[in-house]
């Protein structure tokens, strides 16, 4: 008998103390369940970092539309890898003819009305490719990653990757990733008060297993001759530099050339980068003193910033808010 009132007692208080958990009306019960979600589910590093994997090995097509500032572009790009090396035909689907095709090294480019041209280069500039070939793991020194949720984009189930600036000088993003295959479903580069400011949006995705017989013909295809840049000597260094950017960014291009075919002086040309933005500053000399003047050209994300002090004028280019193309432009200096 005291055996069985003491195996009661004992029940009794093993209830008392489980219950609260199971009980899912209680809101501490309620966190723990989401906490345990979390836990077990990818975190949001993991799944940006399977995206980048799925964007530069799968064979796939999208068709997609580009918005900014009310205006639509719909564009089709086609991915695939052959012998271990990617190849990506890109092509707008409205107004005048303009493609182009990657491969091995080089880039060709071709334009309704004008010469055919191509270019070494092994930089990936196919649609996401700024945002999956970011370094994720040591970005978060300048972004902090968080999982807003699911949705539906193009009939598939995705779910939604914030990408939050940690401080005023650049954009954020909210990037949708297929949860079956992890390719880019869409990107929304965001203002600090959560504008849109550009929208790049999958409406079709194709996967194969195997690469598009179209491209694969095009890979074996004669391309058209590689137009020769001059390479800049020690001696054609940019005259000017600037002492100040954002955490994150570096220079990455800097050299004196011109900007027409009839202009007399070089202007200095600095190519700033994070990982994600790249960033054209020109600075150039000008003959007409002037007060201070500036303009400011917003497309999209896009910023055009021309500032003219005195006589040196700064043009900056680049998907960067107004305060930081502002204090890039006055921390101009000369170099010599």
């Amino acid at each position: 008998m005291k055996h069985r009132l003491f195996l009661v007692a004992l029940v009794s208080l093993v209830s008392l103390i489980v219950s609260p958990q199971l009980m899912a009306s209680s809101e501490q019960t309620q966190s723990q369940i989401v906490e345990t979600e979390q836990t077990d589910s990818p975190s949001a590093l993991t799944y940006l970092n399977n995206m980048k994997q799925a964007y530069n090995n799968l064979n796939y097509t999208l068709l997609y539309l580009n918005t900014a500032q009310n205006q639509i572009q719909p564009k089709q790009l086609i991915h695939g890898v052959i012998d271990g090396k990617r190849i990506t035909y890109f092509t707008y689907l409205n107004g005048a003819m303009r493609e182009s095709l990657q491969f091995d090294g080089k880039i060709s480019f071709y334009q309704q009305g004008s010469q055919p041209y191509s270019l070494l280069s092994h930089q990936d500039q196919s649609v996401f490719a700024d945002i999956t070939n970011f370094d994720f793991k040591s970005g978060n020194r300048n972004y902090e990653y968080i999982i807003l949720g699911k949705d539906r984009i193009a009939g598939k189930k995705a779910i939604a990757i914030r990408m939050i600036s940690k401080d005023n000088y650049r954009y954020s993003y909210i990037v949708w990733l297929d949860l079956d295959s992890y390719l880019p479903l869409r990107l929304d580069v965001i203002d600090k008060s959560n504008v849109i400011l550009e929208q790049t949006m999958v409406v079709s995705m194709k996967i194969s297993n195997t690469v598009s017989p179209w491209i694969k013909q095009l890979s074996i295809k004669a391309t058209p001759d590689i137009l020769n840049l001059s390479q800049n000597s020690a001696a054609e260094m940019a005259d000017w530099n600037v002492d100040w950017l954002p955490t994150g960014f570096k220079v990455i291009k800097d050299d004196q050339h011109k900007l027409m075919m009839h202009d007399t002086d070089p202007v200095s040309y600095l190519m700033l980068n994070d990982g994600i933005v790249s960033v054209s500053v020109y600075i150039s000399n000008k003959k007409a003193l002037l007060a201070d003047q500036k303009n400011i050209i917003q497309r999209g994300a896009t910023l055009i910033y021309t500032k003219q002090i005195n006589s040196v004028e700064v043009n900056i280019i680049g998907e960067i808010p107004l305060v930081t193309a502002e204090k890039i432009a006055a921390s101009v200096k000369l170099v010599h």
